[in-house]
């Protein structure tokens, strides 16, 4: 070629385009030199001239294979990558996919100087639930709850996950404290309205929910998404100090 020769045009070709596609060299030059330069500057085959038809189409045939294997295998990988984000029993997000839920959220948030606000939920004696029901109703209990949780938030930023064991976090991006009480309370009313029966709860006959409450603009400064995680569990541990079946909101020190 002119004003480029094949081996830096494949080079700048594989540095431009990061998705693979496969690339055959055709050449007259038959030198191990030329085939090394060739596989080397990122070719996938090298063909010298003059060649049959028969041969040619064959090989591309063959990178037709690997290219639809690759793209299975990619798909196969994503979909691993979207089931390892998920809680396989309540089949919301775990704790790593609340990681990257909530650090994009923070970092829209600083950006837009929004509000971010989060929930951290907590059913109330759930190990007396699990050690007099057992533990398959107890798990059946984990998916009642996050099902009511998840149909009861509105909006699709909002974001539910598992946080571990009976405890749940919603993130709620541009909300501010007030939107975030009304909705910890919309959630304890739904979740009330399910009635799933606990006889071996101190203060309901049902199953009932604490909430801790973190809110960027209402707490003190955060200089991550964890310590606001952290703001919200010692909400949590204000509301089940007041009797649980409510919220708590963490306020500034003074």
């Amino acid at each position: 070629m002119p004003e480029v020769d094949g081996f830096a045009l494949t080079k700048m070709m594989r540095k431009e385009y990061p998705k693979w596609f496969p690339i055959i060299f055709l050449s007259s030059n038959d030198s191990e030199e030329y085939l090394t330069q060739g596989i080397d500057a990122g070719a996938d085959d090298y063909l010298t001239k003059p060649i049959k038809q028969v041969i040619l189409s064959a090989k591309l045939r063959a990178m037709e294979r690997i290219t639809k294997m690759k793209g299975a295998l990619e798909r196969a990988n994503k979909q691993l990558e979207i089931l390892s984000s998920i809680d396989p029993l309540t089949q919301i997000l775990n704790r790593r996919g609340l990681e990257e839920v909530l650090a994009s959220a923070w970092q829209i948030n600083e950006r837009q100087q929004g509000e971010l606000s989060i929930l951290m939920i907590d059913i109330d004696f759930f190990k007396p639930y699990n050690d007099n029901y057992g533990h398959p109703q107890g798990d059946k209990c984990l998916v009642q709850v996050a099902n009511t949780l998840n149909e009861t938030l509105n909006r699709a930023t909002d974001s539910l996950a598992r946080y571990g064991g009976e405890e749940f976090i919603v993130v709620l991006p541009f909300t501010p404290v007030e939107g975030a009480r009304f909705k910890a309370k919309e959630l304890s009313l739904a979740l009330l309205r399910q009635k799933i029966k606990h006889e071996y709860s101190s203060i309901f006959p049902y199953v009932t929910v604490s909430i801790g409450i973190a809110t960027t603009s209402a707490a003190d400064h955060v200089a991550n998404a964890s310590e606001l995680i952290k703001q919200a569990d010692i909400a949590l541990y204000q509301a089940k100090d007041q009797g649980r079946n409510r919220s708590s909101v963490f306020q500034k020190s003074a």
